[in-house]
């Protein structure tokens, strides 16, 4: 009977908190069987697995609410109206700010401040950042909870330590550290645990933060020592001042710019046996840790070490590396990291960018796992070890900034590079690595200052990126040498960079050039003619240039797409482009006071083309009255969607003529 009355109608069923996923199995599919056409159906879990298991295809994952949402929840539980009442409205913001959007811990805010006075407020928010609130942290705990052993370890240590950190990183460490993370963190990211930003970083509500800290916190009360993670500055602080560690502790992460100088003991480390994650952070150059007395056994169970601004000149002799995934010393004092080789078979990173005082590069053939070397500002260091290069995963090598180098030197070359910087590398005169079957690669070499081409790229070819001065060496660019070319000042040169560049642009190595880019080069006050002949130009971009108009050929272009200007202030007029163009983005060139029409004809393949003006102060009502024009036109002849953005349009008789020819 049930089941005829079901079929019969067109229900709305709503199915709560559901966490199994056979359970959910077993309802939608009796439903797809009771239920009249055109029945609903939702579906609430904090498991985003169990949709997927169950068959569910339409997911809709709730997002938090942006600033003027989350004000107007918060006052109406708060005061019963869309906005604070007069003397609140700082003592909201803290709260709004504290909730960081999630519309639970709004309303339960804003239904405990309800009625308070203006100091219970700000007494009741400082506690928050101490202590969560119980009502919010029990919600957050029931996804908590439902993990295993290994992802409640992977939670904690993001919680209390890699949150904003690159989300393949993260893996490898915790991979190590015996937690499956790849599984584990897909795990969190199905429970709305954690999530992944546009860099690939992993990120974690504040809320969901705390609650991670609070659980850690609740290890052991009234002894942080005793606790397998430390990230509380002042907490950390006493352990290390007071030598509090024990084999507890799994992990410390120590801003030491929130404290005042501290000094360490060589056997501060020595209780910890099982320290895994050991990060000293001083972005900002305080050094407020010192060794003394140096340093002596550092855990062998270390698989991420970093401490900026490190105090030693190497490190210990006694350091057993063979665990280590990350070693990071960023401004450190080191002038030599180690003897000889050493054996670091899992070391994927070293950063000792910032080391001023490093005078010997080290020799990493014990290393064969490693991708990342990063040694930028070391400006003492000579020579880079031709054991960098024998390493069979390197993917990245930056040097820029090493004023004193002068030889990157050898003879094989890792098959995985994909991006060398050498940038004001002044004094490197020799460049001889072997380039010659490596497709993509990135190489930045804006410092170079001889007469000729490194031997390194005579016979170079598929490049990705090349940044590199304006040079007469550059005539001599093998044929499809780069994709994309980057342009830069010549150091210490006098001679007209225009008349260098005429012939740059009838060489072979350009023809193949798809994207050209100039970046701040003073002396070039125009661009040649001869840049029409860059047939397989498809973008032209100008960064803080001195040109005032770019040359009329460029509309004979025939692949050119894309052209992008910022910050040229004294260009003064833009001409006729190519009729293929789709985006055209002008920032902060405040002599412009023209761009002109494009002839276009009609063609079969649909376009798309985006206009961009910003901060062209110069324009007036015609100048924006023609790229209206044109606009239109394109829309007529060729099928053409135009989106058209202006900023900072201040003169009145601009705007009324732009606004009546929209609304037209």
């Amino acid at each position: 009977m049930i089941r005829r009355r079901l079929k019969s109608m067109k229900s709305f069923i709503v199915l709560d908190d559901v966490h199994n996923s056979e359970l959910l199995q077993n309802l939608i599919g009796v439903g797809h069987g009771w239920l009249g056409s055109g029945s609903t159906v939702i579906v609430t879990t904090r498991d985003k697995h169990v949709l997927i298991s169950g068959g569910i295809d339409k997911i809709y994952e709730v997002k938090k609410m942006n600033s003027r949402n989350s004000v107007k929840l918060f006052s109406m539980n708060a005061f019963d109206k869309v906005s604070p009442k007069d003397g609140y409205v700082e003592l909201s913001k803290r709260a709004v700010d504290y909730a960081n959007g999630n519309p639970l811990a709004l309303k339960v805010l804003g239904s405990l401040l309800r009625c308070k006075s203006e100091i219970e407020w700000d007494c009741a928010l400082a506690k928050l950042k101490k202590i969560p609130n119980n009502e919010i942290d029990s919600i957050f705990r029931l996804s908590y909870d439902e993990l295993d052993d290994k992802e409640k370890d992977i939670f904690l240590d993001i919680a209390c330590f890699f949150k904003g950190h690159e989300r393949n990183s993260i893996t490898k460490i915790l991979n190590e550290c015996g937690f499956f993370a790849d599984i584990g963190i897909s795990h969190l990211l199905d429970k709305a645990l954690v999530r992944v930003d546009s860099k690939n970083c992993i990120q974690m509500h504040d809320l969901i933060q705390e609650m991670g800290k609070q659980i850690v916190r609740e290890e052991s009360h009234k002894n942080p020592g005793q606790r397998s993670r430390l990230c509380d500055p002042k907490e950390v602080y006493d352990v290390l001042k007071n030598n509090r560690g024990s084999k507890n502790v799994e992990a410390i992460f120590f801003d030491a710019t929130q404290c005042t100088h501290v000094n360490l003991r060589p056997d501060t480390f020595e209780k910890m046996k099982n320290l895994r994650l050991l990060a000293f952070q001083d972005q900002k150059g305080v050094k407020s840790v010192s060794l003394p007395h140096g340093l002596g056994l550092l855990p062998e169970n270390l698989r991420y070490f970093l401490w900026d601004g490190y105090p030693l000149k190497t490190l210990p002799p006694t350091f057993c590396l063979e665990m280590l995934v990350e070693l990071s010393l960023t401004g450190s004092l080191v002038e030599k990291l180690w003897n000889g080789v050493l054996n670091v078979p899992n070391l994927e990173k070293i950063d000792l960018s910032g080391s001023t005082k490093l005078i010997e590069c080290p020799n990493v053939s014990g290393s064969p796992n490693l991708k990342y070397v990063l040694l930028d500002e070391c400006e003492s260091m000579p020579e880079v070890d031709s054991s960098i290069f024998h390493l069979q995963k390197l993917e990245v090598l930056n040097v820029s900034g090493c004023t004193s180098l002068k030889s990157i030197s050898s003879n094989t070359c890792s098959p995985a590079l994909r991006q060398l910087s050498a940038i004001n590398c002044f004094n490197l005169k020799d460049l001889s690595v072997p380039f010659d079957y490596l497709d993509g690669l990135g190489l930045s070499l804006t410092g170079w200052d001889g007469n000729e081409l490194p031997s390194s790229l005579l016979h170079a070819k598929n490049l990705g990126n090349f940044f590199f001065p304006i040079s007469d060496c550059l005539v001599n660019l093998t044929e499809n040498f780069v994709d994309r070319i980057c342009l830069v000042k010549q150091r210490n040169c006098q001679q007209d960079p225009f008349i260098t560049l005429d012939k740059m642009f009838t060489s072979p190595g350009f023809q193949s050039v798809k994207n050209l880019v100039f970046v701040d080069i003073p002396m070039l006050s125009e661009i040649p003619d001869s840049i029409s002949l860059l047939s397989s130009l498809e973008s032209l971009i100008l960064f803080d240039m001195a040109i005032k108009s770019l040359p009329e050929t460029v509309k004979y272009l025939p692949q050119l797409k894309f052209v992008d200007i910022h910050d040229c202030k004294l260009l003064q007029s833009i001409p006729a482009l190519s009729q293929f163009i789709q985006i055209l983005v002008v920032w902060n060139c405040e002599s412009l006071e023209e761009v002109l029409s494009s002839t276009r004809e009609p063609y079969d393949e649909p376009n798309v083309c985006f206009i961009s003006l910003l901060n062209c102060k110069n324009m007036d009502s015609h100048s924006y009255q023609t790229v209206l024009k044109d606009a239109m036109d394109g829309i007529e002849l060729v099928n053409m969607r135009i989106i058209i953005k202006f900023f900072h349009v201040d003169n009145e008789d601009v705007k009324r003529h732009l606004l009546s020819d929209r609304a037209s």
